[in-house]
């Protein structure tokens, strides 16, 4: 129940701070689960997951899929949530290697079909993918990316495939420092499950989980611990208590800065922002190839409508990026350039928006904390009744996925405390 004090103070069971796809999940799961709930947002809801529409074209934040078997969609589903969208066409995808577009591989047949890699090549890279699904991620989970891929001793040409494939499902760049772990569970998924496209981009699915709970407009300025136990949050729009917080503010830069000064979080090296320079097109006619992955530089264009329904009748919505961000001034060219070679011309460019740092992932899990389950965990033990929750938070799943699945665990967690807290406080009355 959401009661208010005397002093204009609103008093919930769950506070969540933050939006995005992390905060409305916890949100949402908190209040499905019986408890008074309210979502504190500065902006518009959806965080990274928020959308654009430009002259009829709707935008993601760059190229935006949802894993069709992963663990966010799990979530979703547990909310009453369906996704709806349709799987981008993998027979369609090019590899761009040393000026030459070569047919990507997708499956062992047209693994060799292609001429991206040589025969011994091929060889090798059957042999990895064939062990691929029952490969042990969580056993590589201390093992770098780069140490991962040195033990299959690939051929040169083989090695830059598998680069390229990991960059597509993990977004990251940084190889020697990114667990193994995170990039076996992508490329498992991928080939087991595929990915969606959303229609609409992902504004229906930020719609209907902010449905599901009261999201109110704020811009919180700190959370701290109360003397009776509670956790009070200051706003500029006024204070509000609750019995357990979540704290789903993007990034861990942007969680510390909320916390009392001088709180030991106990995270260590949470790693750095997984970055992207990322150019959204829309275009009048639908591009061929359309979907162009760089070899020879981190680089990926892919036409997301269609298949889903983001554009006007006859045109399309096509995401260029570049893994790592260096400037503006070399990052926008290039992926002029490689527009151009997933067959979108200037002249097909009816609108489009460059955004020069995306900022993908709050922290990618890194080999050296071990993996995903070196994550932050969901609880924030110096501070009881503050969970966490994000791309960057607890032991399952990578980006989307990460973030809808720590926002469950969170507001889980959250409820059950707000209810032992009610519990022990009807005792001692």
């Amino acid at each position: 129940m959401t009661t208010e004090t005397e002093t204009g103070t609103k008093t919930y069971d769950v506070i969540v701070v933050g939006g995005g796809l992390a905060g409305l999940a916890a949100g949402a799961t908190a209040k499905r689960a019986g408890a008074s709930v309210v979502v504190l947002e500065a902006r518009r809801a959806g965080g990274r997951a928020r959308t654009t529409e430009r002259d009829g074209f709707v935008f993601n934040l760059g190229a935006h899929a949802l894993y069709r078997g992963g663990p966010g969609m799990a979530v979703l589903q547990r909310l009453g949530v369906q996704p709806q969208g349709s799987p981008p066409p993998l027979r369609n995808y090019q590899v761009l290697a040393d000026g030459e577009l070569h047919t990507m591989p997708s499956g062992p047949g047209s693994l060799f079909r292609t001429t991206a890699v040589s025969l011994r090549s091929k060889v090798q890279l059957a042999k990895l993918l064939a062990l691929l699904p029952k490969m042990d991620a969580a056993g590589r989970a201390g093992v770098s990316v780069d140490d991962w891929i040195g033990d299959f001793e690939l051929r040169a040409d083989g090695e830059r495939l598998l680069r390229a494939l990991i960059r597509i499902g993990t977004y990251g760049s940084d190889f020697g420092r990114l667990s193994a772990e995170a990039a076996i569970l992508q490329l498992q998924q991928a080939s087991a499950s595929g990915v969606l496209y959303l229609d609409g981009g992902w504004a229906p699915l930020v719609a209907a989980l902010a449905a599901r709970v009261d999201v109110q407009r704020a811009t919180v300025e700190s959370v701290a611990p109360t003397p009776g136990g509670g956790i009070e949050v200051t706003t500029d729009d006024g204070s509000f208590s609750a019995r357990s917080v979540v704290l789903a503010a993007g990034t861990p830069a942007a969680v510390r800065a909320l916390l009392p000064e001088g709180v030991d979080t106990g995270w260590g090296d949470v790693g750095d922002p997984v970055v992207a320079a990322c150019l959204d097109s829309g275009a009048s006619m639908v591009p061929r190839p359309g979907y162009v992955l760089g070899l020879d530089e981190p680089l990926y264009a892919t036409t997301q409508s269609p298949p889903a329904r983001q554009a006007p009748p006859g045109c399309a919505v096509v995401a260029v990026i570049r893994y790592g961000v260096r400037s503006a001034e070399l990052d926008r060219p290039q992926l002029e350039r490689h527009r151009a070679v997933a067959g979108v011309a200037t002249a097909d460019v009816v609108t489009d928006r460059f955004l020069a740092r995306m900022v993908v992932t709050g922290a990618m899990p890194l080999a050296s904390s071990g993996g995903l389950r070196g994550r932050p965990p969901i609880a924030l033990a110096s501070l009881p009744g503050l969970y966490l929750a994000g791309d960057w938070v607890g032991g399952e799943g990578l980006l989307a996925d990460a973030s809808l699945a720590s926002g469950q665990a969170a507001a889980l967690a959250a409820v059950r405390n707000a209810q032992r807290c009610a519990s022990s406080a009807t005792l001692v009355s």
